[in-house]
């Protein structure tokens, strides 16, 4: 497949004269790849130096390497450099055109020896490079990928490409002098291009899903780092701000170095396979930093953030990127009211060993009888690195009083009317969640008790500082058995029935016998109701069974109806 440069880019962009006024991303060509690098790239903890552009110096201006400025665009960094296959300008929005090229003005054909790990036929490359010497414990900087081969090219042999190419001390890769590439997806080692990040779909001119599978198994889950930028319907109100049919979001780049030592890297790019439509990759501004990294955290016993006092103990965790040299970090904890006494175990100073990554310790806040409220505790960590630079991290942590716990019941007061009642408790101040126990098992709520006898019942409450505490509760069943001995049924309406208490509705079963021992009266489920009718007045004699436990009860019952024989 033949693809042309196309002749209508000049046309386009003279079309575009009358929509400046428009948001757009805005490219330079005025200064050298040596300017450019010194003083827009090298951000902080960078000394840069010998910067080449295909491998000469880099001190005359070419049109494959710019600046910008993205304030008014979406490609999502305010400023930095460009470096593209064809002209610089061609970046600047809106997007014209379908695919666009406009070549530069010297192209070099010569393959890169690194690109030809992801493409042939490599045309138009270019490639700035520089020393540098980091100040701090790891690099990196932000960059955006954008190409005209998108999306129509996507999942095909037609793949610009381009590397940043990171070599020096400890650094182990497959590329030149021991190289790695750092244009990685984020989270993988799989490389950014067109068929790795994308829309998730082949393209439209021969793409085949499984060109992009063999570049990442995974590459449709990478849509998520793509933008997509469709050429603008109407040139006279557009809406778009890049070129670029297509472009990364921002990616960060990064690597770990030795502080104080020589490193050199490559950033390089080409057309694949042909010279048509042109690719670029943007790199932010003052990203290209170096700076020793440290981090601290701290794990409460809840996961709040809130340490309480008394409760429990903190974990404060401090951390670095792995690989390093050992790190002696100093700590500092401060806050308005906070004084060393508030604290315990609280370290002055801690040494992440030799190639380990992170130290930690328990801190805990000591319990007094002040009202301080809610405090807020800031642990700051600070290392200075050998070669100087000072990284400091901090983490904010909340110090707050203990709220002693209460805990109130009340006793049950039955008519030996239910065989069960749930008993509860209530509770209030405490540390987060509070659970309660009832008896020697420490039995869950809800907690029943049986409603036919007295009991005393101990509940504990314990809340996740932890602290615990505990109350009794009596259940009065209402079941003491009294037999009355003296009935007076002369209709009064007083003491006119044999009513026995404490049996309730448990079933108790009664006989009444003469003092000849001759059954006068039987009942299997008494109900308080024998007024010992057409009986004559006298002694008589009575054995009563309680449903609910058996026991037997018996003894002597006089009926007194007013003289009435």
């Amino acid at each position: 497949m033949f693809r042309s440069v196309n002749p209508h880019f000049a046309a386009a962009m003279a079309l575009f004269a009358a929509t400046t006024a428009q948001a757009q991303l805005l490219p330079f060509n005025n200064a050298t790849p040596q300017q450019l690098v010194q003083n827009m790239l090298a951000g902080q903890g960078v000394n840069v130096s010998n910067i080449t552009f295909n491998g000469q110096p880099a001190t005359a201006i070419t049109d494959q390497v710019g600046s910008f400025n993205g304030t008014a665009s979406n490609i999502g960094l305010d400023s930095g450099i460009a470096i593209c296959t064809g002209n610089v300008m061609l970046i600047q929005g809106p997007n014209m055109l379908g695919g666009a090229t406009d070549p530069a003005a010297f192209p070099s054909n010569t393959p890169d020896p690194d690109l030809a790990y992801f493409t042939s036929g490599q045309h138009s490359v270019a490639a700035l490079e520089f020393d540098f010497i980091p100040t701090g414990d790891s690099i990196s900087f932000r960059f955006v990928f954008g190409s005209e081969e998108y999306p129509e090219y996507v999942c095909t042999s037609y793949n610009d490409a381009f590397g940043f190419f990171l070599s020096g001390p400890g650094i182990n890769g497959p590329f030149t002098n021991q190289a790695v590439n750092l244009a990685l997806v984020p989270g993988t080692n799989i490389p950014v291009a067109i068929n790795t990040v994308n829309p998730g779909v082949p393209g439209a001119f021969g793409g085949n899903a499984t060109t992009c599978a063999g570049a990442d198994p995974n590459w449709q889950s990478n849509s998520i780092y793509y933008t997509n930028n469709p050429v603008d319907p109407n040139p006279f109100n557009p809406t778009t701000t890049v070129e670029l049919d297509g472009f990364t979001v921002p990616i960060r780049a990064q690597a770990l170095v030795q502080c104080g030592q020589t490193y050199h890297i490559k950033m390089v790019i080409c057309n694949g396979t042909d010279g048509s439509l042109d690719s670029a990759v943007l790199i932010e501004g003052g990203s290209f930093s170096s700076e020793g990294s440290i981090a601290v955290t701290a794990t409460t016993p809840l996961g709040d953030g809130i340490l309480t006092e008394g409760c429990g103990e903190a974990m404060v965790t401090v951390a670095r990127p792995a690989g390093g040299s050992a790190a002696q970090v100093q700590l500092v904890y401060s806050g308005v009211g906070i004084t060393s006494g508030d604290l315990d175990g609280a370290l002055d100073e801690v040494t992440i060993p030799d190639g380990a990554t992170e130290v930690s310790f328990p801190i805990s806040a000591v319990r007094d009888s002040a009202a301080e409220g809610s405090e807020t505790l800031a642990i700051i960590a600070t290392w200075v690195s050998q070669c100087g630079f000072t990284a400091t991290d901090t983490f904010m942590l909340a110090l707050q009083d203990y709220v002693p716990m209460s805990l109130a019941v009340q006793d049950v007061h039955l008519n030996c009317d239910v065989d069960s009642v749930l008993l509860q408790a209530q509770t209030s101040g405490g540390l987060g969640l509070i659970t309660l126990g009832w008896g020697s098992t420490a039995a869950p709520e809800p907690f029943f008790a049986t409603g036919w006898e007295d009991g005393i019942y101990t509940v504990t409450a314990t809340d996740q500082c932890p602290e615990s505490m505990e109350a009794v509760v009596q259940v009065h069943s209402g079941c003491t058995v009294w037999i009355p001995n003296v009935i007076t049924p002369n209709g009064d309406g007083v003491n006119d029935a044999w009513a026995i208490n404490g049996m309730g509705r448990s079933g108790c079963a009664v006989k009444v016998y003469n003092r000849w021992g001759n059954l006068v009266y039987s009942a299997g489920n008494y109900g308080n109701n024998w007024k010992a009718k057409d009986l004559p007045d006298g002694t008589y004699f009575y054995e009563v069974v309680d449903g609910r436990t058996d026991k037997r009860y018996t003894g002597h019952l006089t009926v007194l109806a007013n003289g009435r024989k």
